[in-house]
């Protein structure tokens, strides 16, 4: 399939035959449907005119037949259906997987998390998408199609009333719904977005609001927000009702008009008598299958947008190149060398000309102001980015040769807000390492400065962390991270503002025990206070115009890359 084709066309074009499967059985749905109207319509007007009963046993026999295979039809259609859909949204969940996992780490969004989040809401609406709009809305149009054609031959002018109100159910009134229903969609999705952004920040220093006394000022952000959502969902609820109102109304007219045009063809003859009714019963059956799906055309324009935000993603050029070739763990010296380096933001350039390394039982401290380049250096270093111009080499081996696992096995980066996930303690920590014992872990937590911390929790490893009851604060969460990377035993570790959020013995405590650990390997701090300092540490200054100045505690000699 073509890229163009988009993730969920290719996904659709992989899993053919379960999509037309569960076609096939919403189309056995739709000529059930209108043969057993037609049939019912039939069987009504000529039992009225009591025949013999033996002529009515086929048109008996046709309606149980249709109502037995519709009922058969709807169930074959709801198991195919969702069988198909659960194979296309498990291509489009890989695929989605696949392009968003190299565009994570070298910033898509502010928050790795987030953007998670949003891209999986986003998954789930396409799969509402294909299961409760798409496929019952080929469906309908087909039993529309076959319902003119039907009532048309039967009576040309009640076929074009039919073919009127199925342009007025499907295109006018959800055109309608959409233009009164303009901004709720937004707005939800606004205050979905904030009570995120709200929860997230009381969960993590909900205790620090409240001693400051600013719970009063989250309590009204989340009354603004509660408001807003209300009546978004009100305006929803009446543009629901107005168009379902509507619909009743343009239906019941329709049928009324058709039943007088198959009266007026009975009275001149062109209409047999005991087909008088079933161009009526067809129109209502038509139009009722049609119009059931107002609400979800309406709501699909989020799913839309949520499927060219997917289709988005897939457009993105990878930030890093793919390379074939596999060089195993530990190959490599801890050594890292950055040989004319620039590298650019579309016209904005961050770094440029940059000439550095660092080596076995080197520590460098990158200092300088915020949106400087210190964090496009990290990401450059452990390659989650490629540099615009320049080389990138691990123990003299080009970062253009390796694959990102070899170097990310070597080179490690954790960044100013680690993620906590909703598990204990120790899996938590286990994710760095999943054969870690207990004494490594405890190891790695007493370096990063979580030994306290370890101390205070009631079931010690098994203490669940994470999501709605996160316990820890922000530098508890920064150690965290220091201690996974610990527990990975990289030999080269990138630590951004490991002592944000911390006093300044304990500071001076978690640099002195990184120092020590990796006095083998090699240590690179990123802080944006200029003061940071560490004895014999190597400083790298990040100045104007993307350059690096590198001076040391013992000399004042300047390195301008």
């Amino acid at each position: 399939m073509s890229e163009r084709s988009g993730v969920v066309g290719e996904a659709l074009g992989r899993e053919r035959v379960a999509v037309r499967r569960a076609l096939g059985a919403g189309l056995l749905v739709t000529l059930c449907t209108v043969g057993l109207s037609s049939t019912s319509g039939w069987l009504i007007v000529r039992s009225a005119q009591r025949p013999g009963v033996l002529s009515l046993t086929v048109a008996m026999g046709l309606v149980q037949l249709f109502a037995l295979a519709k009922a058969a039809g709807r169930y074959l259609e709801r198991t195919q259906t969702h069988r198909a859909a659960l194979a296309v949204m498990g291509r489009v969940r890989a695929r989605v997987a696949r392009d968003i996992e190299p565009l994570l780490p070298a910033g898509l969004g502010p928050r790795s998390a987030d953007v998670v989040d949003t891209v999986i809401g986003d998954v789930d609406r396409v799969q509402d998408l294909l299961t409760a709009v798409a496929g019952p809305l080929l469906t309908s149009v087909a039993a529309g199609v076959l319902s003119c054609v039907m009532v048309g031959a039967m009576s040309p002018w009640a076929g074009e009333v039919l073919a009127v109100a199925l342009v007025v159910d499907a295109l006018a009134l959800p055109g309608f719904a959409r233009r009164l229903g303009r901004g709720s969609a937004e707005v939800l999705e606004e205050v979905r977005a904030g009570l995120t952004e709200l929860f997230d920040r009381v969960c993590q220093s909900g205790d620090e609001y409240i001693m400051v006394g600013a719970s009063t000022h989250l309590a009204r952000q989340l009354e603004v927000l509660e408001d807003r959502h209300d009546e978004a969902q009100r305006r929803r609820r009446d543009v629901a009702g107005v168009v379902a109102a509507l619909g009743t109304l343009v239906n019941g007219m329709a049928t009324i008009a058709v039943a007088l045009v198959s009266i007026g063809d009975v009275r001149r003859g062109h209409l047999n008598v005991a087909l008088v009714a079933v161009p009526a019963l067809t129109t209502m059956a038509a139009l009722d299958m049609v119009s059931s799906l107002v609400t979800g055309v309406v709501s699909a324009a989020r799913d839309r947008a949520a499927l060219a935000r997917l289709n988005s993603l897939s457009e993105r050029t990878w930030p890093v190149r793919g390379v074939v070739t596999s060089v195993g763990r530990g190959d490599f010296a801890p050594a890292v060398r950055l040989i004319d380096v620039t590298h650019s933001y579309g016209d904005a350039r961050v770094l440029s000309a940059v000439s550095q390394h660092v080596g076995p039982g080197d520590t460098v401290v990158v200092s300088g102001p915020s949106g400087g380049g210190k964090t496009t250096l990290a990401r450059l270093m452990v390659k989650f980015l490629e540099p615009t111009s320049g080389e990138v080499a691990l123990d003299g081996s080009p970062y253009s040769r390796l694959p990102e696992s070899t170097v990310r096995s070597a080179v490690g980066l954790v960044d100013d807000a680690p993620y906590v996930f909703a598990a204990t303690l120790a899996d938590n920590l286990r994710v760095a390492n999943p054969g870690a014992t207990d004494e490594e872990l405890a190891a790695a937590c007493e370096t990063a400065g979580l030994g306290a911390f370890l101390g205070s929790l009631p079931d010690g490893w098994d203490t669940r962390i994470g999501g709605a009851r996160v316990g820890m604060s922000g530098g508890e969460r920064r150690r965290l991270g220091v201690a996974r990377e610990l527990l990975s035993a990289r030999a080269v570790a990138i630590f951004d503002e490991p002592t944000e959020g911390l006093d300044d013995s304990s500071a001076r405590a978690l640099l002195a025990s990184l120092r020590a650990h990796y006095r083998d390997g090699t240590l690179v701090v990123i802080s944006h206070q200029d003061g940071t300092r560490l004895p014999g540490a190597r400083q790298w200054r990040v100045v104007g115009a993307g350059l690096i100045e590198e001076s040391s505690e013992s000399s004042t000699m300047v390195d301008r890359a």
